[in-house]
């Protein structure tokens, strides 16, 4: 049987499955604790925002490890119908769901998360755990996004009980699970390693990858501020620095030429971990391009600012200003990726620099265009 040698090479290994399936934008949902630690070697992968998907198991009081359903942060609960007559009533079942049901609230408050309606609209949505046993869990899961909108649900895990898989799958779910087995029992043995993950472990993991804001955790401030940029002609350039919220300095990249539009760009690099610097500028007629120097400014303000790692910086320019970047990026050493969309004709780009053309970028919502970028700039540890 194939094993992983723990949750973090398995979320990797299962990221690379996953990844070729997706078309477009994801987001990704993964069941605290061991959930979590999966999910976030495959939000990284994805360059996706990572949410806890607040859902538990319900167990008897004295017997816990007797499973009679399972329960969501709005307090709704499914029950397993499968399971042995335990005794209760419906109503004493209910009342076992109820205290589960705070416990996941206590949780939610905790890890700072919001809901996810907001997150999930538009995108793939991605239910990531350590393994599926009875489907129970998962399947309260998919109905609570159901309930917030979610139009495609993807069940990722890297392992999974074949009789839980298939309850999934008769309900319609989409369910990618490379290691399968027959029983309950043979999970632990897909795992070499399979250490207890803390709170405070999940809390970080959430903090560097999501929207959630953690307590207790030094998190880093986001900015979203005006800048003008002075070059050497003193002509002003309009600029914003957008950087968002996290552990740690952010990468970031200068977008010059760019429609005002493409707000949404600017977002889904935030979504990645990944700082703008936008300037609004016009091509300039002469053949000297002042912007050079604006350029070169913006490179200096960001290699300066305590929120930005100045070893990973970039320049995604567009149309006119694509021969601007490439003389800026090849003169000076803090621009370390280059992005050209819709260069000119005649524009013979370094062999680093990443071309797209503009419509894919308006099509595709920036995925490829980010997906390169965060791959460079959040590089995979090898497993």
């Amino acid at each position: 049987m194939e094993r992983y040698f723990d949750r973090v090479e398995a979320g990797r290994r299962l990221a690379e499955i996953l990844a070729p399936r997706l078309d477009g934008p994801a987001v990704v949902l993964a069941v605290p604790r061991g959930g979590v630690q999966v999910g976030a070697q495959v939000a990284r992968t994805l360059h996706a925002p990572l949410l806890p998907l607040l859902v538990r198991k319900v167990g008897l009081p004295e017997q816990p490890e007797v499973v009679v359903g399972a329960v969501d942060a709005d307090g709704a609960m499914i029950f397993d119908e499968r399971s042995p007559d335990v005794g209760l009533l419906p109503a004493e079942l209910e009342g076992i769901g109820e205290d589960v049901s705070q416990t996941l609230i206590r949780w939610r408050e905790s890890f700072g998360s919001p809901d996810p309606a907001t997150a999930i609209r538009g995108r793939v949505v991605v239910v990531v755990d350590d393994a599926i046993l009875s489907g129970l869990t998962t399947a309260a899961g998919v109905r609570y996004l159901e309930r917030r909108g979610a139009q495609r649900i993807v069940v990722a895990v890297p392992s999974a009980v074949k009789e839980g898989r298939r309850r999934l799958e008769a309900h319609g779910v989409e369910v990618i699970a490379p290691v399968e087995v027959e029983t309950p029992e043979e999970i632990p043995g897909t795992y070499e390693n399979l250490p207890e993950v803390s709170a405070r472990e999940v809390a970080i993991l959430l903090a560097q990858a999501g929207p959630s804001t953690p307590r207790n955790l030094d998190l880093r401030e986001g900015v979203d501020e005006p800048l003008r940029l002075i070059d050497a002609g003193l002509q002003s350039h309009p600029a914003r620095l957008y950087v968002p919220r996290g552990l740690g300095p952010a990468p970031a990249v200068i977008l010059v030429g760019l429609s005002r539009g493409l707000d949404a760009l600017r977002l889904r690099l935030a979504e990645a971990g990944i700082a703008s610097l936008r300037i609004d500028a016009e091509p300039e007629e002469g053949p000297v391009d002042r912007l050079a120097d604006a350029l070169h400014a913006a490179l200096g303000i960001l290699a300066a600012r305590p929120e930005i790692d100045p070893f990973r910086l970039g320049i995604v320019g567009a149309s006119a200003f694509c021969r601007t970047a490439i003389d800026v990026a090849a003169r000076d050493g803090r621009a370390r990726l280059l992005v050209l969309v819709d260069p000119p004709a005649g524009t013979q780009p370094p062999k680093e620099a990443f071309v797209l053309p503009a419509a894919e970028l308006e099509m595709r919502s920036a995925e490829r265009l980010v997906r390169w970028l965060g791959d460079r700039f959040y590089p995979t540890e090898s497993a």
